[in-house]
């Protein structure tokens, strides 16, 4: 039955497109991907308009970004094209980091952390970032060091961990090694956990190693399934280390 009303919902979608002036392209992929195509163009297109919640934004932006994953960068070139404010550098660099082009968003942090901005928290985080992606390890410390230095009190899972990596790529393993033993307690996720133990093989803890890779192992299996997608990267690692 559902197969049989994929035509008539592939026709109206067509003709939703084209009476209110959507993408083109939907045309392409309502035609070619029939089933996919109409549930895609509901979620992005028609959904919003319905319904103004956080969820239905969200689907839209998740949508967007797997059928058209360059979006958001061009949204925010375009921006800083029209207008050069401190606040489009910072957006675009945001969109260049989630892009992995770290060498592009580290000039535009650097631009962009000046005079008033200089000691801007989340900037600040975002150059320490774009340094380690290109292997200025001794610019990421510093750039870590100074945020903790400008905001004691601005403290995020993420600035802790940068520091950790950091210090791991320069070879200060037994600091690393306290801080990812400080962060395993509370850090969300499995990043923390993997990199730690990771560390901990490599200097020949391998029970301790073990240990923690059975745990990421066993909060996964016990974990929602889009908590495992989310984490696929670090339970891979935990899987493969574990059975080696």
């Amino acid at each position: 039955m559902l197969y049989l009303l994929i035509p008539p919902m592939q026709i109206v979608c067509i003709v939703h497109v084209v009476r209110t002036g959507r993408p083109w392209m939907w045309i392409y992929v309502l035609l070619f991907l029939p089933g996919l195509g109409v549930a895609a163009y509901a979620v992005v297109e028609i959904l919003p308009g319905l319904f103004g919640s956080r969820t239905a934004r969200g689907l839209h932006s998740q949508a967007m970004s797997t059928l058209d994953p360059g979006r958001e960068l061009r949204r925010r070139r375009e921006a800083l094209e029209e207008a050069d404010t401190v606040d489009n550098r910072r957006l675009l660099a945001e969109a260049l980091l989630a892009a992995s082009k770290h060498a592009e968003a580290l000039e535009l942090y650097r631009g962009a952390l000046t005079g008033i901005h200089a000691d801007d928290p989340g900037m600040l985080l975002g150059m320490a970032e774009a340094a380690y992606g290109v292997g200025q390890f001794d610019l990421a410390l510093r750039t870590v060091l100074q945020l903790g230095e400008t905001d004691p009190r601005y403290q995020p899972v993420e600035a802790q961990l940068l520091h950790a990596r950091v210090l791991e790529a320069l070879g200060r393993d037994d600091e690393a090694a306290k801080d990812y033993a400080a962060l395993v307690t509370h850090a969300p996720g499995e990043e923390v956990r993997c990199r730690y133990a990771l560390l901990l093989k490599r200097h020949g803890d391998r029970d301790a190693a073990r240990a923690l890779f059975d745990e990421i192992l066993t909060r996964s299996r016990r974990a929602p399934r889009h908590y495992r997608r989310q984490e696929r990267e670090w339970i891979d690692i935990a899987r493969r280390e574990a059975a080696g």
